[in-house]
């Protein structure tokens, strides 16, 4: 009977810990704190909790200070959850917190039964200051007359602990840049009202701090119409395969003339315009430009900016595009001056555009120079205006001998013709560097230099 109820215990023994067995883990879940500094303020940051056993069952996040303690999370998960990214906001009128010294504390408990009615916890405590006073912001220069499709430029002045300011509007940002006056504080940017952004979009000056607090101030400005032409374009069947074929990186072969055309119109377009706007989001923090920019020499511009254009191909219309640029056009092989003074940032071939050059002229203001037959610069020369940076031609998409030109502002295109008018560069540009240098005394070999080579090279 003894030796009965021993093996009725060990089957019990056995079969509890079979059962039991793989409700047990070992290990603990992982926390990990998203925070770019000790600094919290009002910018949204990310907690990530996982477990790699049964999953998590709890997480829960509190901020420890003066004002006492703050249930910020508290999260249960159902069964078989390995992981969460929770985003952590703090409302400090909600929840009554000042500025100063404080704790974030995060638990995370997963469904191991190794403790029986509880799993495996991890904790972490981590020291934070709690920053919720946004930075000052105070716009300098006035009189904002915009061209829809065309710049805009603003002087302002931030608190010294802003660590990233600028322009925005729509679903774009301008960085704005400092250094250029012995008042550190005083920031210049140069912005587009992009030709497809409706008018009436808010202009916002913004600045913000190491715990992500931000400071905006609206932009008051008055935009001015333009009208963009519209026109059709006819493709011919042998315009596809002599001209667009050849620029395709994969097999053309199996699809029909509207299909190539689209790849490359359409698809290789946008890849073009992404490098495009990457090349121009890294520029140099100082202006390196003087004076009005040049159109090519002797040019005639056949085709202007912002040209809404529908192809037609076999009378069924199946694109449309914007022709975001001049289309400039002397002799065959004509020599490309440089429009103004700058830094080559890129010079190879790029789809569409055929043999690229692009100039970065600083503070984010770049020029294009497409269709070229030939390069003569590369990437990292110094260039001066009028200096030749190679020839005309008709690589890329071109249907004859031209230069298309273009000039961004941080990849974003923007009217060229404001760019040669020396009144209007002296009305929207050194106007506005010359009023903040008399309040804010610009640096003798800076602003006040770029600014009266502004006003006396413009032609």
């Amino acid at each position: 009977m003894k030796k009965f109820f021993y093996i009725v215990l060990l089957v019990l023994i056995v079969g509890g810990f079979i059962y039991v067995y793989p409700e047990i883990e070992w290990s603990s879940p992982k926390i990990d704190i998203k925070l770019e500094s000790e600094n919290i303020g009002t910018r949204p940051f990310d907690i990530e909790v996982s477990d790699e056993g049964k999953g998590l069952k709890n997480v829960s996040v509190v901020l420890s200070g003066a004002h006492g303690e703050s249930i910020l999370v508290n999260k249960n998960y159902p069964e078989g959850i390995k992981g969460d990214k929770i985003t952590v906001k703090l409302d400090p009128k909600k929840l009554g917190v000042k500025g100063g010294p404080a704790e974030l504390k995060v638990s995370a408990e997963d469904r191991s039964r190794l403790k029986i009615f509880s799993g495996n916890k991890t904790k972490i405590n981590q020291k934070v200051n709690l920053d919720l006073v946004p930075p000052k912001l105070d716009v300098i220069s006035t009189d904002q007359y915009i061209n829809h499709g065309g710049s805009g430029f603003v002087v302002y002045k931030t608190s010294p602990d802003t660590i990233k300011s600028g322009v925005t509007l729509g679903d774009y940002f301008f960085p704005g840049y400092k250094g250029n006056f012995k008042d550190e504080d005083v920031h210049m940017a140069f912005f587009a009202y992009p030709h497809d952004v409706d008018p009436g979009e808010s202009i916002t000056i913004v600045a913000q701090d190491q715990a992500g607090n931000e400071k905006t101030v609206g932009l008051i400005y008055i935009l001015r119409d333009v009208n963009y032409r519209e026109s059709d374009i006819n493709i011919s069947e042998n315009f596809v395969e002599n001209i667009m074929v050849p620029l395709m990186d994969e097999d053309s072969s199996g699809l029909d003339h509207k299909e190539i055309f689209l790849k490359v119109n359409n698809e290789m377009r946008k890849k073009n315009d992404a490098t495009i706007k990457k090349t121009g989001s890294k520029s140099e923090k100082k202006i390196m430009w003087e004076g009005a920019f040049r159109q090519l020499s002797n040019s005639k511009v056949e085709a202007n900016f912002a040209d809404e254009r529908t192809y037609i191909l076999n009378d069924e219309p199946i694109d449309k595009q914007y022709h975001l640029g001049y289309d400039l056009a002397v002799t065959k092989r004509y020599p490309i001056e440089a429009a103004n003074g700058g830094i080559v940032v890129y010079a190879d071939e790029l789809g569409i555009y055929g043999n690229t050059v692009m100039i970065d002229h600083g503070m984010g203001l770049l020029t294009l120079y497409g269709h070229m037959s030939t390069i003569d610069v590369e990437v990292g020369d110094s260039v001066s205006k009028d200096d030749i940076i190679g020839r005309t031609g008709e690589t890329g998409l071109a249907a004859g001998d031209h230069l298309h030109y273009g000039i961004y502002i941080n990849g974003v295109a923007v009217r060229p013709i404001e760019w040669w008018d020396k009144k209007w560069i002296k009305d929207n540009v050194s106007a506005k560097i010359n009023q903040a240098s008399g309040e804010f005394n610009s640096q003798d070999t800076g602003t006040q230099t770029q600014k009266n080579s502004i006003d006396s090279k413009s032609e």
